[in-house]
């Protein structure tokens, strides 16, 4: 009996370490279900891992958080998989925060005025998260310094196509790459690298 309680509470112990290692800023709600803290926990790693490569060094812990946070949000308010939110923004700019040379802004490289017909096309949504401004100016410094805006509008930029191509598929030929399937197979490829390095899921 004292041999099973010490093992049990070893197992704890081992489970604790290994989620709090992760980073300092890993928030833990014990309300989001253990697949919400499975993909979290993937994302934390799989995020850190491709921004890592891509600049040489780690992604500061906070900015990690508020795009973990962020995917996860907008996965839940579009219902689109965090796993394909992640695989663009890994397929635009490996997690940097970046300007494009056509002029996208940030993670999921959005121009302000694809940004604001989207916020016009979801208004009242955009609103009750407390985002109300519609005017171009404000929306391009926001798109560059709030990531949680950032991706929100990208995520409900694909959601507007997925329903107006009525496709998935199709509706990544056409977030940023003229409607052909070269940026959707990119994508994909992405997708499917998450999959193979986190076979857990």
């Amino acid at each position: 009996m004292h041999n099973k309680k010490t093992k049990i509470l070893l197992l704890l112990a081992l489970v604790s370490v290994t989620v709090y290692s992760l980073s300092p800023y890993f928030e833990i709600n014990f309300e989001e279900s253990k697949s919400d803290i499975k993909i979290k926990t993937i994302l934390y790693d799989f995020i850190s891992t491709q921004y890592n490569i891509a600049v040489g060094k780690n992604m500061p812990p906070e900015r990690l958080n508020e795009l973990v946070n962020a995917i996860m949000e907008s996965s839940k308010i579009f219902e689109i998989s965090p796993l394909l939110i992640t695989a663009i923004i890994d397929t635009e700019t490996n997690f940097k925060n970046i300007i494009g040379p056509y002029g996208e802004i940030g993670y999921m490289q959005i121009r302000p005025t694809t940004a604001k017909f989207i916020i016009e096309e979801y208004y009242s949504l955009f609103e009750s998260l407390n985002y109300t401004q519609k005017e171009i100016s404000w929306i391009e410094q926001r798109l560059l310094v709030d990531p949680r805006y950032n991706i929100l509008v990208g995520t409900a930029y694909l959601k507007y196509l997925t329903d107006s191509h009525g496709d998935i598929y199709k509706a990544l030929g056409w977030y940023n790459g003229g409607g052909n399937a070269y940026y959707s197979n990119k994508v994909v490829y992405r997708l499917n690298k998450i999959s193979i390095n986190y076979p857990l899921l």
